[in-house]
C-alpha cells in the first residue's frame, strides 16, 4: 500500500478523499498532533532523566499506532457509510421488482376477462357503440379502483389498433404496433419501458405490461396496463429512505432506479438527481465516488436479487450522498456506555481489540521506563536533583496517560459506531420486511375483490351447469398467482361450491367461521374481510390469513350477497421469504420475527426466544400502536449483546389506511447477536492518585513507594527493595512447585524465579488466565546467596515520595506474618504497603520446601 501524509499522519493514499470529508478523522488527527507535540517534549525530558532511548522507542510505537488507528477509522467509517447506502439501493430495486412481479400475473388474468374478450370480438365486425365503449371503460375503472397502481388500461383489436382506454387519452384507431411485436416475441407477457406511441410528441416513457386476448386459439386483441411508475416511486422511497435520526436533520441521500446504462429513471429527490442525469461507476464496481455536476457523491449501485425467478426490466437501484455529507454520525450517543465484550467474540472487528492491546503495550512500556527511571534517579548525582527528576518522570507519566485516554476514547467510539451500524442494519431490515408484507397483503385485498366480480363465478352460484367453468377459472387464477394454496367459491349457506386445489368434497359440511359470516353480510363490492391469523382446515390446520369478498348477482347494484370467494394465503413460505429476503446477502446472519400487537408470533426464522407462541425478547412496549414507527437499540440477554431493530406495519396506498375497512397491527423484529459480554468481576481497582502528597511539605521525612496493581487492589513496596521492572514473555513452569511459583525465566543471563503475587496475597485476578496481560515483572533486591525473585503483577503504578506519617501502621497488620506493613489512604483509593523483608523471607522458605505444594502462604493477612 502506498501512503501519503495527511495533516502530519501517514494514511493510505486511497483514503485521502474520504479523510478530507471525515470530521471524526480531523478531530482524531487534531488530538494526535497535540499528543505528538507532547511526545516531542517527552523525548527531551527523557534525555534529562536517563530514559531517553526508551521514550524514543515508545514514541515510534505511538506514531505507528496513530497512523494505523487513523487508517482504520477511515476504513470503518467508509464501510459503514457504504453499507447503509447499499441497503437502501438494494431495497429500492427489490421492492420495486416484487411489485412488478404482481403486474405480470395481473396482465395474464386480465387478458381472460370476458368483458374485454367480448369487446374485441365485437370490434372485429363493427365499431362499438358509445354505450359499449362506456361499459368497457367502466370495467377498466372498476379494475383500477381495486389495483390503484395503474394509471391507464388500454384495449386494442387484433391489428393493435386502440378500441378504447380508461382515460380516453388515445383516439380509437390509434396504432400501437410495438405491442403486437413485443407480445409475439414473448412466451407469457410483454414488458416495456418506452413511449406508449411511436409518434409520441413528448417522448415520455411508460412502463407497459401487455398480453394477447385469445378465443378458440385465435388472437382477438390485446390488453395493456400502464403502470404508474412515478406515483409508485413516492410510496417506494418514503419507505426506503426511512426516518432521519434527528427529525430536523436535512436528508442528503438520494435513492433511485437506473436502467442498465446508468440513466436515472426515478429518483427520491429530482432536484438533486433528476431523470436527465446518468450515474456510472467503473465496470464491476458496486460503489465508489462519482461526479454529478459540480458535486462529488459517494454512490452504491445494486442489481435486484429477483423474486421467484423474475428479475424485472433489468434495472438497478442506487443510493448516493454528497461526499461531504456521507459520514454523519449525529445518531451516535456520545455519553452511552459501551458494553464490554469478550476479546475476539462475535461481530466486533477484532482489529479494535488489537489496537487496544497496542495502546496498552505502549502504556506498559512507558510505565516501565518511568519505573526504571525512578530507580536510576535514586543514586543519581545529577545537578537536576532527585526531586526535580521525579517531577519530570511524573510529567512523562501524565502525558502517557493522556495518550492512553485518547486511544481508549477513540476505540470506544469505534465500538459504539460498530454497534450503531448493527442496530441501523436491523432497523432497515425490519422496515423492508414490513413494507414487503404490507405490499404483499395489499395485493391479496385487491385480488379477492376483483375476482369476486368475475361473471362466471356469480353464474356458478345460481346455475350448477356453470360450476365446471368456474372451477377452470379458479385453476387458471391459481396458476398465475403462486401465493395461494387454494381459491374457494362458497354459496350463501357457507357450502363450498368448488375450489382450485380440489381438496374439498362438494358435499362437505358448510364453513361456520366468523370471517365468512362477515363476508356474506357485506353490501359493497369495495369491501373485503380477512380472517384472524389462526389454524384452518383449508390450510391443513395451520394458521394463515384468508382474504374474502362477497359475490353479488348484480355487482353494479349490490344488495344481498349470493356467495363469496375466499383466498387461502400461503403464509408460511411467503412470510419466511419476506424475512429471509429482507436479510439480503448481508455478512451478518440475524434472526427475525413477525408478531401481532400482543407479541404472538406470526412467522419467525428461529424458535429461539419464543415461549408458548409469544416472543420473549425484552423489547420496549409502546402503550399505543403507531403505524410505521421504527426503533432500534440493543439489550443484554443470557450473557450476549443483541442489537435489534423493529418496525410497525403501516398502510400501502388504500390498504389499511384510515378509510380502509380492515386494520391489522403487526410488527417486525430483527435481532443480531453481536457477541458474548465480558463477565462481571468484583475487582475494580480504579485509579490511584498521589497528587495530594506532592503538594505537602517537602521537608518532612519521606519514603519512595513503588506501587503496582494486583487484581482489584493497589500495593506498594519501598523502592529501595526493587531493582527494576521488566517484561517477560516466556516462563518455564516448575513441576511440583508451590502454586504461587509461576515458573522461572532468564533475565540478563540470570535465572529468575517468577512469583505469582496474586496467589501469595490470595487475591482473585480476572487477568490471571490472560497471559498476555500478566507479563509485567518487578525484580526484587535480594542478597547474593538468595534466589533471584520477580513478582508478576497486573499493572505498574507511580513511585511517589510519601511522607512517612502517611503510612498508617497497625499491630493488626504486623501480627499476621508481618507481610503487610502499612496502609496509605489516598484521595481516591487505598494502597497496601508490603514488608519486603518479611515477604522475601517467607518466599525463600517456601522455595526451599519445594516440591511440596502449598495453598498460599498468608491468606488471612494478605486478603485484607
Amino acid at each position: 500500500m502506498t501512503s501519503r501524509k495527511y495533516r502530519g499522519i501517514e494514511i493510505d493514499s486511497a483514503h485521502i478523499d474520504m479523510a478530507k470529508n471525515l470530521d471524526s478523522v480531523d478531530e482524531l488527527i487534531d488530538e494526535l498532533r497535540d499528543l505528538q507535540a507532547n511526545w516531542n517534549n517527552l523525548s527531551l525530558l527523557g534525555e534529562l532523566t536517563n530514559v531517553g532511548a526508551e521514550i524514543s522507542s515508545t514514541r515510534q510505537h505511538f506514531q505507528r499506532l496513530a497512523s494505523d488507528l487513523t487508517n482504520f477509522l477511515i476504513e470503518q467509517s467508509t464501510r459503514q457509510a457504504v453499507e447503509q447506502l447499499a441497503t437502501r439501493a438494494q431495497n429500492s430495486i427489490d421492492i420495486l421488482v416484487r411489485n412488478l412481479y404482481e403486474r405480470t400475473a395481473d396482465i395474464g388474468f386480465l387478458a381472460t376477462d370476458p368483458v374485454f374478450t367480448q369487446r374485441c370480438v365485437e370490434a372485429a365486425y363493427n365499431p362499438l357503440t358509445e354505450d359499449a365503449l362506456e361499459q368497457t371503460r367502466q370495467r377498466m375503472r372498476n379494475y383500477v379502483a381495486k389495483y390503484s397502481v395503474y394509471g391507464n388500461v388500454i384495449l386494442l383489436d387484433a391489428n393493435a389498433l386502440v378500441i378504447t382506454d380508461m382515460r380516453e387519452a388515445l383516439p380509437p384507431g390509434t396504432a400501437i404496433q410495438w405491442i403486437r411485436r413485443e407480445v409475439a416475441a414473448s412466451p407469457q407477457y410483454a414488458e416495456a419501458f418506452r413511449p406508449l406511441r411511436d409518434d409520441s410528441p413528448d417522448g415520455n416513457k411508460s412502463l407497459i405490461y401487455a398480453w394477447k386476448i385469445e378465443l378458440g386459439g385465435q388472437i382477438k386483441g390485446y390488453i395493456a396496463l400502464d403502470f404508474s411508475l412515478n406515483e409508485e416511486s413516492d410510496a417506494l422511497f418514503s419507505k426506503v429512505m426511512g426516518k432521519s435520526a434527528r427529525e430536523d436533520a436535512a436528508e442528503w441521500r438520494v435513492c433511485g432506479v437506473t436502467n442498465q446504462n446508468g440513466d436515472v429513471l426515478i429518483s427520491s429527490n429530482p432536484q438533486y438527481i433528476g431523470t436527465n442525469q446518468t450515474i456510472r461507476l467503473p465496470q464491476q464496481s458496486t460503489w465508489g465516488v462519482t461526479q454529478v455536476g459540480p458535486m462529488a457523491y459517494l454512490v452504491c449501485i445494486r442489481s435486484t436479487r429477483g423474486y421467484q425467478g423474475y428479475t424485472g426490466p433489468g434495472w438497478r437501484g442506487f443510493c448516493m450522498v454528497p461526499l461531504n455529507h456521507a459520514f454523519d454520525h449525529s445518531n451516535l450517543t456520545e455519553d452511552c456506555q459501551v458494553p464490554e465484550l469478550l476479546q475476539s467474540s462475535g461481530l466486533i472487528d477484532t482489529r479494535i481489540q488489537g489496537f487496544e492491546n497496542q495502546a496498552a503495550e505502549i502504556q506498559k512500556q512507558l510505565n516501565r521506563s518511568i519505573w526504571n527511571g525512578n530507580m536510576t534517579q535514586r543514586n543519581s548525582t545529577s545537578a537536576l536533583g532527585n526531586s526535580f527528576s521525579k517531577t519530570l518522570l511524573w510529567e512523562i507519566g501524565r502525558a502517557g496517560e493522556s495518550t492512553k485516554t485518547l486511544f481508549t476514547q477513540s476505540l470506544e467510539k469505534l465500538v459504539r459506531s460498530e454497534i450503531n451500524g448493527f442496530q441501523t442494519e436491523q432497523q432497515a431490515r425490519a422496515m423492508l420486511a414490513m413494507d414487503l408484507m404490507d405490499r404483499n397483503l395489499y395485493e391479496r385485498a385487491n385480488d379477492c375483490r376483483w375476482w369476486a366480480l368475475t361473471p362466471v363465478l356469480a353464474q356458478a352460484l345460481t346455475d350448477p351447469q356453470a360450476i365446471g367453468e368456474a372451477l377452470e377459472c379458479l385453476k387458471h387464477i391459481q396458476s398465475l398467482y403462486t401465493v395461494y394454496t387454494n381459491i374457494v367459491l362458497l354459496n350463501r349457506d357457507g357450502q363450498i361450491v368448488c375450489d382450485s386445489a380440489e381438496q374439498v368434497q362438494a358435499d362437505s359440511m358448510p364453513l361456520d367461521t366468523h370471517w365468512l359470516k362477515q363476508t356474506l353480510q357485506l353490501k359493497n363490492q369495495a369491501h373485503y374481510c380477512v380472517s384472524a391469523f389462526e389454524p384452518t382446515a383449508l390450510y391443513q390446520n395451520r394458521p394463515t390469513y384468508i382474504y374474502s369478498a362477497a359475490i353479488f348477482e348484480n355487482p353494479d347494484s349490490p344488495s344481498q350477497a349470493i356467495g363469496a370467494i375466499a383466498l387461502v394465503f400461503d403464509s408460511e413460505p411467503q412470510f419466511e421469504a419476506i424475512l429471509n429476503e429482507s436479510m439480503g446477502d448481508s455478512r451478518h446472519k440475524a434472526f427475525a420475527y413477525i408478531v401481532d400487537d400482543k407479541r404472538n408470533v406470526i412467522s419467525s426464522t428461529t424458535h429461539l426466544y419464543i415461549d408458548q407462541g409469544k416472543l420473549t425478547l425484552p423489547l420496549p412496549i409502546d402503550s399505543k400502536f403507531q403505524k410505521q414507527k421504527a426503533d432500534l437499540g440493543y439489550f443484554e440477554l443470557n450473557g450476549r449483546l443483541i442489537a435489534y431493530g423493529v418496525c410497525n406495519s403501516g398502510a400501502y396506498r388504500e390498504y389499511k389506511n384510515a378509510a380502509d375497512c380492515y386494520q391489522n397491527d403487526l410488527q417486525c423484529v430483527y435481532g443480531l447477536d453481536i457477541g458474548a459480554l465480558k463477565p462481571e468481576t468484583k475487582e475494580k481497582a480504579g485509579e490511584i492518585s498521589f497528587d495530594e502528597f506532592r503538594q505537602a511539605d517537602q521537608k518532612e521525612l519521606r519514603v519512595d513507594i513503588a506501587s503496582f496493581r494486583v487484581g482489584g487492589h493497589w500495593y506498594g513496596i519501598d523502592s529501595e527493595d526493587a531493582v527494576e521492572a521488566f517484561l517477560c514473555r516466556e516462563v518455564v513452569t516448575m513441576p511440583n512447585s508451590p502454586a504461587w511459583i509461576a515458573g522461572t525465566t532468564l533475565y540478563k543471563k540470570e535465572a529468575i524465579t517468577i512469583v505469582d503475587i496474586s496467589k501469595v496475597l490470595a487475591v482473585d485476578s480476572a487477568e490471571h488466565h490472560a497471559a498476555s496481560q500478566r507479563q509485567q515483572m518487578i525484580l526484587l533486591k535480594t542478597g547474593g546467596s538468595q534466589a533471584k525473585i520477580a513478582l508478576v503483577v497486573d499493572e505498574l503504578g507511580e513511585i511517589p515520595s510519601l511522607p512517612v506519617i502517611a503510612l498508617n501502621e497497625s499491630e493488626n497488620l504486623t501480627t499476621q506474618g508481618n507481610i503487610i506493613q502499612a496502609l496509605v489512604k489516598t484521595s481516591n483509593n487505598l494502597l497496601v504497603v508490603l514488608n519486603t523483608e518479611q515477604l522475601l523471607k517467607q518466599l525463600e522458605q517456601g522455595i526451599k520446601k519445594a516440591p511440596q505444594r502449598t495453598k498460599g502462604l498468608f491468606p488471612e493477612a494478605l486478603a485484607r
